[in-house]
């Protein structure tokens, strides 16, 4: 060792410090660097913690019983273990909970979003109040593919859709949770008809349920007649209505593709994609600006329902959670009740850049959609 070399030991004092020991430190700062939670191989980050999951809506919706899934198998995937648990906070449409977790929650990875309803739709048409957080800033752990299914009272519409354009009763109640973009996308379906909305024209639009638990529960009471939910919403209550032969199955929205293809969800494939049943009514294929602004509605069903976690949240935790969930969606537990939920084994979520990406599809909207959305929103 030249003399040079032990003069600049000496003035670091590296010299005092054994090779293992350098390279334990240079691991510990290479984990600093990437943002990894701190934890020993011994102690996993999430060992002897809850992770709550926080749900946008009520309990009993889609939204709510997807999160529900969730939760009870995320845990087994997470290295220590943690209890997850469901914490729903609804109002305001779902932005009450985002509003909190963008700007309240602590960015630890202790609680993540689970979430439900249009709110990437809803920044796209400037429904977002503006000191909501833009989407882009969250951390997006994961996304699933879903789509509408559109149901009805069986008193109001006796055969399903083929009774669509001659129900019972004029005008029908049709339920919203509020004078959003699903408001929008019903009055624009209903328009596609050429059905006239008004108290004596051929049908109303309700707002202001705060979830979809609460809409089923009026159209119980038969205060609506028709109501629009997810499929995993679908398979739940409004699914033993139909069974107990309450209420019918109107359509499903479908799921299309980049390149303009309409395909049946496959967690609802017995029901006639919106597509389909427009055809079997009116003998033409639908078009026009009320039919852009649906389809767009319909392609941004794939970011829709979501899992995020507060900006500012390790990059270290976010991809321990986002290998959680890839490895959960190959777990043959899950799966099965996948399928007891959304009717499917198939692979419906996506994570990472992928939910991102599909995202910015849904905020890089058509210029038909605000046309439209200024028509009936007044």
């Amino acid at each position: 060792m030249t003399r040079f070399m032990r003069i600049q030991e000496k003035q670091t004092g590296l010299y005092k410090l054994s090779r293992p020991v350098l390279l334990r430190m240079g691991f510990l700062a290479l984990l600093l660097l990437m943002g990894s939670p701190l934890h020993s191989a011994e102690e996993p980050y999430y060992k002897g913690k809850s992770l709550v999951l926080l749900n946008n809506y009520s309990p009993g919706g889609s939204s709510d019983v997807w999160a529900r899934l969730m939760a009870r198998h995320i845990g087994r995937f997470i290295p220590g273990s943690p209890a997850v648990i469901v914490q729903n906070m609804p109002g305001a449409n779902g932005l009450i909970a985002y509003q909190w977790l963008g700007k309240v929650a602590k960015p630890d990875g202790m609680t993540i979003g689970a979430f439900g309803g249009g709110l990437a739709t809803s920044q796209a048409t400037g429904e977002f109040p503006k000191e909501a957080r833009d989407i882009r800033e969250m951390e997006i752990i994961a996304g699933i593919q879903d789509t509408d299914v559109f149901f009805a009272r069986k008193a109001v519409f006796p055969l399903g859709y083929k009774s669509f354009l001659k129900p019972t009763k004029r005008p029908v109640v049709i339920a919203n949770l509020k004078p959003d973009d699903s408001y929008v996308r019903d009055a624009a379906t209903m328009a596609l008809f050429n059905l006239k909305r008004g108290r004596d024209a051929d049908f109303i639009q309700v707002a202001g349920y705060p979830g979809g638990n609460d809409a089923y529960l009026a159209m119980g009471r038969g205060e609506a007649d028709l109501y629009v939910t997810r499929v995993a919403g679908y398979r739940q209550t409004p699914l033993q209505e139909i069974q107990a032969g309450n209420w019918v199955p109107l359509w499903q929205g479908g799921i299309i593709t980049g390149t303009g293809q309409v395909f049946r969800d496959p967690g609802v494939k017995e029901l006639l994609s919106f597509v389909e049943a427009y055809e079997a009514l009116t003998g033409k294929l639908p078009s026009g600006p009320y039919w852009e602004y649906i389809k767009w509605r319909t392609i941004s069903k794939g970011a829709t329902r979501f899992v995020i976690a507060p900006p500012g949240t390790a990059k270290g935790v976010i991809s321990l959670l986002t290998t959680a969930w890839a490895q959960m969606l190959k777990d043959s537990k899950y799966l099965a009740e996948q399928k007891k939920v959304f009717g499917s084994e198939e692979d419906i979520m996506f994570l990472g850049e992928e939910a991102r990406r599909r995202i910015e599809q849904i905020l890089n909207k058509p210029a038909t959609v605000d046309k439209v959305m200024k028509e009936f929103v007044k």
